[in-house]
């Protein structure tokens, strides 16, 4: 099965590719599972889910990460032991795993630090639901018509035989309800519904968590609103939005790398905008992208011109530009027949 990829159709019935995966995994004792850095609730509620449902097998599997999970996301952290922060300790990247299973990380490098982790392990494990997945597991399972990685988790735990519990549901439920924009983007399916009804009968408190995940800002965030909309330029026509903040401005007003999350919807949500575009400075000369669009432009194909990658509808990338340049370098890779 080695570097084989399976893009089958979204289903709530499980994949004979998926009970593949599960099979062998099923005599791997210890096994580390990676969401993606920059996290979100797809990458993490996959991880969590398969860590939980692999612990409930009799597994040693943990969920090793290197940034801050975001606070809208703290809920999903109540299984501490279960969570290892990559430590610094050098020995770490000689530790051998039985198996490594990567959720939602379209390519490796997004790993971060932990990348180096992946030579580990000759059972390296690739879940996951962008198109441009560039298949670096040993076992690679990307369905590209599924909502999120963790409807395609949903189908992994399944396969596996794990018990569903409230736990379990609640990480999928985070997944599938974040990464469809609370069932509201274009990726929302039949088959995603499916899985929600299965488990909202585990008690999962549907109001707060769309509170949690959507609604529930910081004043620091809510500055970070009025400074995206202040600086925000409509070109072709009101076709194109662009929002470009600087590292400095941000620091002014306090904004943290969480407070700029979902930032880029408000270009989106414009009247007539078919492109939204979203620049923050993380660093001197260095920005970090995000794209949406309504159907009109493919911003997967707009972040690769920069080795970026994502959906159709929803990617990003990370450019090395100064303030006064970033805007031009978008906009000549946005406009057809142009390159960056």
């Amino acid at each position: 099965m080695k570097g084989m990829v399976a893009i089958l159709p979204s289903d709530v019935t499980v994949a004979p590719a998926l009970r593949e995966i599960a099979a062998i995994l099923e005599p791997r004792g210890t096994i580390a599972v990676l969401p993606h850095n920059s996290t979100d609730g797809d990458t993490l509620g996959s991880c969590l889910a398969f860590c939980i449902a692999a612990r409930k097998l009799g597994k040693d599997a943990s969920l090793i990460y290197e940034e801050k999970i975001p606070d809208h996301l703290s809920d999903l952290t109540a299984y501490r032991d279960l969570f290892m922060f990559l430590p610094d300790d050098p020995g770490f990247y000689s530790r051998k795993w039985d198996a490594i299973a990567v959720f939602d990380t379209a390519d490796p490098k997004l790993l971060g630090k932990r990348e180096k982790l992946l030579g580990l392990s000759g059972c390296v494990v690739n879940i996951d639901h962008h198109f441009t997945n560039c298949a670096y597991g040993d076992h690679n399972y990307i369905n590209a018509e599924a909502s999120s990685t963790a409807e395609i988790a949903f189908g992994l735990i399944t396969a596996m035989g794990a018990e569903m519990d409230h736990d379990i549901a609640l990480a999928i439920y985070a997944g599938i309800c974040t990464d469809t924009g609370g069932f509201g983007y274009a990726n929302t399916t039949g088959a995603c519904h499916e899985i929600t009804a299965k488990i909202l009968k585990y008690g999962i408190d549907v109001a707060y968590f769309r509170y949690k995940f959507f609604d529930e800002i910081t004043l620091e965030k809510l500055r970070c609103h009025t400074l995206a909309a202040s600086s925000l330029r409509l070109y072709d026509g009101g076709k194109i939005a662009l929002v470009v903040v600087t590292a400095a401005a941000l620091a002014d007003i306090g904004a943290s790398e969480e407070d700029c999350e979902g930032l880029v919807n408000i270009g989106r949500n414009i009247s007539g905008v078919e492109l939204s575009a979203f620049a923050r400075e993380i660093r001197a000369g260095e920005f970090r992208i995000n794209l949406r669009s309504r159907g009109a432009y493919d911003v997967a194909a707009i972040a690769g011109k920069f080795d970026g990658g994502g959906h159709k509808l929803a990617a990003g990338c990370t450019i090395s530009a100064s303030p006064d340049e970033i805007g031009q370098m978008l906009l000549d890779a946005i406009r057809p027949g142009t390159d960056p």
